[in-house]
């Protein structure tokens, strides 16, 4: 075999799909985590402020509350969305970042917080847009008001909730302990004593300004940790792609 046919064989090789190495989309990432991060716990914690039903639990005074504010409603409904869409990403990207510290830490806040906030898909998300839509004054209030008692009194419903209370108080706990010394500790601290503290603004105090404090901790936590993942090099925050 000649040099030239030689060296055009071993040029077609290099380039073969075999031979490169995947894209590297670890940067992307980390960047994607840090942002994401933030953005759950900032939405809840404005949505006391400005909730028309806060502190409600009668369905028929609930639907005159949202009737008579129905933009406040609207935005909490919205807002609430992008929570329940950038929580899971979040509490995941938090609790991956203390997995090489306290991995099996780690695991469990990552598994209850998982359990509490898919759980709220089952309980708060659609019940919160059915309230929006049931306020509406062309609907017979009788009717919606019998129809939301019989959907927050179904089993996957009280599932939802269940999964939800427990978890997220005892998972911002593990979660803020896993982190001990990865983040700053004023920051972990936030992260451990926000959801106790929630529970006690929202169950037994009904005081909405504590209440939107106390997840403003959990965003004070979760924003610490994406400054951390931002300084985090790649090669810590994830294996390299192999070869194709």
């Amino acid at each position: 075999m000649s040099t030239a046919s030689s060296t055009a064989s071993s040029a077609s090789v290099a380039t073969t799909p075999d031979a490169r190495r995947s894209r590297d989309a670890r940067t992307f990432r980390r960047y994607a985590a840090a942002a994401v991060l933030p953005i759950p716990a900032l939405m809840i914690a404005t949505q006391p402020l400005y909730r028309p039903a806060y502190g409600v639990t009668d369905t028929a005074a609930t639907l005159e509350a949202v009737a008579a504010k129905p933009t406040a409603q609207a935005v909490f409904v919205w807002t609430s969305a992008l929570a329940l869409l950038t929580l899971v990403p979040a509490f995941l990207a938090a609790t991956r970042l203390a997995r090489r510290r306290r991995p099996v830490l780690a695991t469990w806040a990552a598994g209850v917080n998982l359990a509490a906030y898919l759980g709220t898909g089952l309980g708060f998300g659609a019940y919160d847009l059915a309230t929006e839509v049931a306020a509406r004054p062309d609907l017979d209030r009788a009717t919606t008001v019998a129809y939301l008692d019989a959907y927050a009194a179904h089993g996957v419903f009280s599932l939802g909730i269940g999964l939800f209370v427990i978890g997220h108080v005892t998972g911002a706990v593990l979660l803020g302990t896993a982190l001990w010394d990865v983040i700053p500790r004023w920051a972990a601290l936030a992260l451990i004593v926000s959801q106790p503290l929630h529970f006690v603004a929202f169950v037994i105090l009904q005081n909405r300004y504590l209440d939107a404090a106390t997840w403003g901790l959990t965003a004070l936590g979760l924003t610490a940790c994406a400054f951390v993942i931002l300084r985090t090099p790649d090669d810590e925050w994830d294996l390299p792609p192999i070869r194709a």
